[in-house]
């Protein structure tokens, strides 16, 4: 034991424990090469549903037989949707029948990764399921348990917030109330942490008092709970941290808690290196060694101000795990813990497990989430929000290491040096030299976005939109994905803080379905239509410019850029949408664009006509490939170098037709559904070209 206490005061073992961890993880998580047990064939599967939502027409489940996967179902009707709500239970064996679900990397850079994000938890397969059967529930001791306090919340009124509170779940609140929640940056009080541990502690040290088994019943009760709530990572470290410290105290080993705190850190580390990308384990750990560094500036400050530097020191720390994420941050965030976490741990949370046990006392803990509801609300609306952008892990570990710095010394003249560096973040932009011009993957639709060196200038060509056909309200999800949440992200991980022109080039809706979408959570200054009249679509848009204060254009010639024009290629009024494209042509640093939108043969013969298009670098293709468009003598005229055509993946319309891609077979071309997002970088040098293939 003495020796094991030398050890663990030694500096030098940490270090030596952080260099193997980093080699470790590094090995296990991109060296490593991990993918299913399953055959590629796999049709027929009996598993264990380990987890399982229900939304809307879809079924998600998380199953387990040789490896935890992945799999969907949609109901064919109400009463089947009805009677397996009824019948699933976690636990419970199925019996399956369909095929693999082919998993593809995002396609538009820094935004959300659905496969990644499975590989994280080691699921490697994805199964469509196309028939299914409960073949046994008995269920362990555990998944009784859970079932009889799921019905238990189920049977409650509002029980979105007692699933939230007790169990940590979310899934059950508005897509909205969450939304808030995130950019409000009070997540952390609807996820199990030390909030629910202190509660349990409390009350069951004050109930059992002088009972000599106490401690064994504390943690038998923690470790079910944990159980219980499946384990969410947070509430293991909080566990972990409680037991260290009493054994800590115990055996007198005298160890620092921040010591103990990365012991625990490396423990589950080593035990799951993925929980380095899980941001429940990365605010958790980040915002508990905050405190527990800063605790002596803390303990010499009045109760009120320590409220403040709390909320003040947890925020900075979170803050790059934030702007990591969603690539901005709200500053106000400070404001809204300082009002709602004391409120949430002395009142909410308390009430929610009074109510869950005694369901008389809901009507005062329905008071009490409408209050909490209508803060939330009100904070939102004074959100304060700064894109930062992208930042890369040493301009993370530089903003620590002065944070750290900061707080160590206790020197106020440091501080300046940290304000020049978040502001060297936040202006990155300013050494930013290159133009790019990008080609979005957006399904079956166009989008495609110009930006100038320093993002001087930015222009959006469509947005994309995806066709839904009509559903019966049971079918209906809470929240429809929609492609512009995905473009709004990747504008924002680029430190773009504003669209200057947003160009609809005509108003089918697979180009500006998700305009309305764009311009309600994004800053759009001004929207260019074609010339043509206006149909039902663009004129929804054009309200919504009204509302805003957006001025809009018609019969536009040219846009400044740069050192040079944005042209539009106006020829006549047709009597179809399609050849009212605005056609859109850019001659910058030499390099010739072409954006045909979908003008088709018409346009394409009156353009040659009217301008002057030869020796054309890069080519959008006309209506996805269409054979309306792209004819042999438009293509032999412009002689593109490189075709760039934006289409679906395994599209109804089957494009590209097989004639227009033998047209263009002496350029080269690039494909949104083989190729994913399309980047040109443009310098004074040259152009590079990056693609994001699924």
């Amino acid at each position: 034991m003495k020796k094991l206490k030398i050890l663990l005061q030694s500096n030098y073992f940490y270090l030596i424990l952080l260099g193997l961890l980093s080699i470790f993880i590094f090995v296990k998580t991109q060296v490593v090469n991990y993918k299913s047990k399953f055959p590629d064939n796999i049709s027929y599967l009996e598993a264990q549903i380990i987890s399982y939502k229900i939304d809307g027409g879809k079924l998600s489940l998380y199953l387990k037989e040789r490896e935890t996967f992945v799999a969907t179902y949609y109901f064919s009707s109400l009463e089947e949707k009805q009677q397996l709500a009824s019948d699933l239970e976690v636990g419970c064996i199925i019996q399956i029948t369909g095929k693999k679900n082919e998993l593809s990397n995002q396609t538009i850079p820094n935004t959300f990764d659905y496969k990644k994000y499975l590989e994280h938890q080691k699921i490697y397969l994805s199964f469509g399921i196309e028939k299914m059967n409960i073949q046994s529930c008995n269920l362990n001791l555990t998944n009784r348990v859970k079932k009889l306090v799921n019905k238990r919340i189920q049977n409650l009124s509002d029980n979105a917030y007692i699933k939230a509170f007790v169990l940590g779940d979310k899934s059950l609140m508005t897509y909205d109330v969450q939304e808030k929640i995130q950019e409000n940056g009070v997540s952390h009080l609807f996820a199990l942490s030390g909030m629910h541990l202190s509660f349990f502690v409390v009350f069951l040290n004050k109930i059992l008092k002088k009972w000599r088994l106490k401690k064994i019943f504390i943690y038998s009760f923690l470790i079910f709970y944990l159980i219980l709530a499946s384990f969410p990572v947070s509430f293991i470290r909080a566990i972990l941290l409680m037991l260290s410290l009493d054994l800590n105290s115990k055996f007198n080993f005298n160890i620092s808690k921040i010591k103990i705190l990365f012991l625990i850190a490396s423990l589950l580390l080593f035990y799951d290196p993925f929980y380095i990308y899980d941001l429940g384990f990365l605010y958790s750990f980040i915002v508990t060694f905050s405190l527990l560094y800063a605790n002596n500036i803390l303990q010499t400050k009045p109760k009120i101000y320590q409220l403040f530097l709390i909320s003040t020191i947890t925020f900075l720390y979170s803050a790059p795990i934030t702007i990591s994420s969603n690539y901005e941050i709200n500053l106000l965030a400070i404001i809204n813990n300082i009002i709602l976490v004391p409120f949430v741990s002395t009142i909410v949370f308390p009430l929610t497990i009074l109510t869950f046990c005694f369901g008389f006392v809901y009507p005062i803990f329905n008071i009490v989430i409408n209050i909490l509801e209508n803060i939330n609300s009100l904070l939102n609306n004074f959100s304060f929000f700064l894109i930062v952008g992208k930042v890369n892990l040493l301009e993370i570990i530089i903003y620590y290491f002065l944070l750290c710095f900061i707080i160590k010394i206790k020197n106020k003249k440091w501080v300046s040096l940290m304000i020049v560096y978040c502001l060297f973040l936040y202006n990155k932009n300013l050494w930013l030299n290159n133009s790019s011009i990008t080609y979005l993957d957006v399904g079956q639709g166009d989008c495609a976005l110009i930006t100038a060196p320093k993002n001087e200038k930015v222009f959006l060509i469509d947005t994309g939109g995806k066709i839904s056909f009509p559903k019966e309200s049971w079918q209906k999800v809470k929240h429809e994905f929609n492609i512009t949440d995905n473009i709004i992200t990747f504008l924002k991980s680029k430190r773009i803080r504003h669209i200057d022109y947003l160009i609809i080039t005509h108003g089918d809706y697979d180009h500006m379905g998700n305009a309305i979408n764009l311009v309600n959570n994004f800053l759009v200054k001004e929207v260019i239509f074609n010339n043509n009249e206006l149909n039902d679509l663009e004129r929804q848009l054009i309200k919504l410019l009204d509302e805003k204060n957006i001025k809009y254009y018609q019969n536009i010639e040219q846009l400044g850029f740069m050192n040079t024009k944005l042209y539009f290629l106006n020829t006549k009024i047709y009597d179809n949408e399609n050849d009212n494209s605005n056609v859109l042509f850019l001659n910058y640093l030499n390099y010739k664009f072409l954006f045909m939108g979908d003008a088709g043969i018409a346009k394409e013969k009156d353009l040659l006509t009217k301008y002057n298009l030869k020796e054309i670098d890069f080519l959008k293709v006309g209506h996805h490939g269409s054979d309306t468009s792209s004819s042999e003598d438009f293509i032999n005229a412009i002689n593109p170098r490189y075709s760039l055509i934006s289409v679906g993946k395994n599209n109804r319309y089957n494009h590209p037709k097989n004639s227009v891609l033998n047209t263009l077979k002496n350029s080269k071309i690039l494909r949104t559904d083989i190729d994913g997002s399309i980047e040109i970088i443009l310098t004074k040098n040259g152009y590079k070209i990056k693609n994001y293939s699924p």
